[in-house]
């Protein structure tokens, strides 16, 4: 391929069944992790109704990975939404979106490194009484991840998996708990409308984190290239996932609910409403829920980094980002984009540690981490009929090419606007023009790149994943 590489350098295919990307897709996502952060800010905005909110936020998610499946579906590629951006709308797109993507997913990821020393250190100093620096732990992690998806996909993704399956056991368990401790108080009213807190006004306001709650969802459509029949497996796993996963968020806050007795000002109150909620019910046995937060983010950023730095080595091989992104380990794995992910992330993470507790930051490192993804998200759809139109004129549907991508790109425009809208407090009102100075750097390295390859706009997304 030129500049030294004249080999490409793949990943192991055929290493995944959809069982795998399944269980991956469905750990990105941290169910017991995103929910217990979540929740009572959800609640505070659309009240007991809140569940109806998560509801509309899986119609929205289930929208945007339309144009992510549509693209696997005619050329799966490793570099996913960057290659399918810069496909469409050449390479400066395509450079622009690797920039924002790898910015967004870097800085995003922070949250579950903090989030994960955090916890750690209240567990041990709840249960245990002793305490310990939370950073140790999320350096500690960082390193056992970076090792096992090193050492291979495969037996990483097993990791995530088995976490996963530990947290989604514990998180039934407490809610089984919630209901038979709650057993006289069971309501349904969590999911009559009439509830919604100030009708759509509150619907809006609890939105945009309810589709955080699914960010991720989608990131295995980066992991194509390992996957067994992936124009296949890869759209039922992604599919899945997000149907399997709104059934859990939804019986969450239901029981959450029950559990304050539809009482969505006391919800509000808490911090981690749903722990509260389980901890009362499982009584001795409360460390279980807080087990199944740990699990659910250890498998999270196992999950993360295997399908982030994929698509930040995807954008390397092609030369949309450094040429040594691109390079794989003897185990035939991304090594140098996973050095750069998980190492500047917990740099970042632990910079950012001076400006408060690691749950308090983990928010604040998110919001600006979502901002850039959420953009791209909004480009993919605008890219799903001009692609089809142009390249796959044969196969284009009205509905699916045209119409739900329409939908999901009007859809995304609230919880973006949520994100960027004038008026938020520090440090919140400085992330748009943060983003809007990265955008204006990433477009000028695309010109200079552009300059340097002049076969770019051949490179992109020219590495199908079954080929």
């Amino acid at each position: 391929m030129g500049h030294g590489t004249k080999v490409v350098k793949r990943l192991q295919q055929n290493s995944l069944t959809t069982a795998d990307i399944t269980a991956v897709s469905m750990a990105n996502t941290a169910p017991a992790m995103s929910f217990f952060f979540s929740f009572a800010t959800i609640a505070a905005a659309a009240g007991i109704a809140s569940p109806l909110a998560i509801v509309v936020a899986a119609i929205v998610i289930l929208l945007k990975i339309n144009s992510l499946v549509e693209f696997t579906r005619v050329t799966p590629s490793t570099g996913s939404y960057i290659s399918y951006i810069g496909k469409t709308f050449g390479p400066v797109a395509g450079v622009m979106a690797a920039w924002a993507l790898s910015f967004g997913f870097i800085v995003a990821v922070g949250f579950v490194i903090a989030v994960l020393g955090g916890w750690t250190s209240l567990i041990l100093q709840q249960f245990l009484h002793v305490t310990v620096a939370w950073q140790f732990f999320s350096i500690l992690f960082v390193l056992v991840v970076g090792y096992l998806v090193y050492r291979g996909v495969k037996i990483s993704t097993k990791w995530a998996a088995a976490m996963f399956a530990f947290e989604l056991l514990l998180i039934l368990v407490s809610m089984a708990a919630i209901i038979v401790t709650h057993w006289h108080h069971l309501s349904f009213s969590s999911f009559n409308p009439h509830y919604i807190k100030n009708g759509l006004a509150g619907m809006g306001l609890a939105f945009p984190l309810a589709v955080f709650l699914f960010i991720g969802v989608g990131n295995p459509g980066a992991m194509v290239e390992e996957t067994q029949n992936p124009r296949r497996a890869v759209p039922v796993a992604i599919y899945t996932a997000t149907l399997l996963v709104t059934v859990i968020y939804v019986l969450m806050a239901w029981t959450t609910s029950v559990a304050f007795h539809n009482n969505a000002q006391a919800i509000a109150s808490q911090s981690v409403p749903f722990v509260v909620a389980a901890s009362k019910a499982l009584g001795p046995f409360t460390l279980l829920v807080y087990l199944a937060g740990l699990t659910s983010t250890f498998a999270s950023l196992i999950g993360a980094t295997n399908a982030q730095a994929r698509m930040i080595f995807s954008a390397g091989r092609e030369g949309l980002l450094p040429f040594e992104l691109g390079r794989v380990s003897r185990y035939g794995t991304p090594v140098s984009a996973i050095i750069l992910y998980l190492g500047v992330a917990l740099t970042i993470t632990l910079i950012w540690a001076h400006h408060g507790s690691p749950l308090t930051i983990a928010g604040v490192i998110a919001t600006l981490g979502t901002i850039p993804v959420a953009l791209v998200y909004l480009v993919l759809n605008l890219a799903v009929p001009v692609y089809y139109l142009r390249e796959c004129r044969s196969q284009f549907s009205w509905l699916r090419h045209l119409v739900i991508p329409i939908a999901g790109t009007l859809a995304l425009i609230l919880p973006l606007w949520g994100l960027i809208e004038p008026g938020q407090p520090a440090p919140f009102n400085e992330f748009p023009w943060i983003v809007l100075g990265l955008l204006m750097v990433a477009w000028a390295y695309a010109l200079w790149r552009l300059r340097h390859i002049p076969d770019l706009a051949d490179r992109v997304g020219s590495i199908i994943a079954d080929e």
